[in-house]
């Protein structure tokens, strides 16, 4: 997997956010993304995850494409499997949510690799714009639409959805769970009060 350049990440986001005239606080409270982390992230001081990225580059209407290759007009990309761009979440078991991009450049959608430890879940629900959906690789995954029973999605299953419609999903095995999710629409916590700090 590609090697992040924490720095120059962090660097595009702080003056993206300065040339927006929003404090660390503001960009918090738009984003749903702890203050703390947000600090870190400027400093190159931590790894962002996938959804926090999303959520930071939606807040400043800043490109995420940008973060990681330099703008093109070509709406043709490759990504080789060791250089996708990756992320960690940090769940509260003290386990790690892996999770690559395997979209990039200004396109209209985007797309992720999820790598799930066993008994870990994706925390509060996500709502957003556009449309989605999963496509299980390996293991099972149970998957929470809001107001609906869960989903067991197995191995080569695929779960589409409205992205407005609250989602999470959870590996309750002994086993890793990998699959695709792809997406019309960037990540948006719209949880913001149950940010966390440790889990962001």
């Amino acid at each position: 997997m590609a090697q992040l350049n924490l720095l120059r990440i962090g660097r595009l986001l702080k003056d993206q956010r300065i040339s927006l005239g929003l404090s660390i606080r503001d960009l918090s409270v738009r984003s749903g993304v702890a203050a703390g982390t947000i600090s870190q992230i400027e400093t190159g001081k931590t790894s962002p995850n996938l959804v926090s990225i999303y959520s930071l580059c939606e807040n400043l209407g800043f490109p995420i494409s940008a973060l990681f290759v330099e703008e093109s007009d070509d709406r043709i990309n490759l990504i080789r499997k060791d250089q996708r761009p990756s992320f960690t979440r940090n769940v509260s078991s003290g386990k790690e949510i892996r999770e690559s991009l395997i979209t990039r450049g200004d396109s209209d959608m985007w797309g992720g690799m999820v790598y799930m430890p066993p008994h870990t879940d994706s925390g509060a629900f996500y709502y957003h714009d556009g449309e989605e959906f999963v496509f299980i690789l390996k293991g099972t995954l149970f998957f929470e639409l809001e107001g609906r029973p869960f989903y067991e999605l197995h191995e080569g299953d695929t779960l589409y959805y409205p992205n407005e419609i609250g989602h999470r999903w959870e590996n309750r095995s002994d086993d890793e769970v990998q699959f695709i999710i792809v997406s019309t629409s960037e990540y948006k916590n719209k949880n913001m009060e149950n940010a966390d700090e440790e889990t962001i």
